[in-house]
């Protein structure tokens, strides 16, 4: 239990660190614009004329 706590404190701290010191990439924000992009490819073109 003891060594959970503190893994997961320490995972915290090494986060924080490097999110406020380093340009870490926001997941969330690249994943919806990749699912974003493959709807744009599966929807066939509106205007074929």
């Amino acid at each position: 239990m003891l060594q959970f706590v503190l893994g997961f404190t320490l995972g915290n701290v090494v986060g924080m660190y490097l999110a406020q010191n380093y340009d870490i990439p926001n997941i969330a924000k690249k994943l919806e614009d990749f699912k974003k992009d493959v709807e744009a490819k599966k929807k066939p073109p509106s205007d074929k004329s």
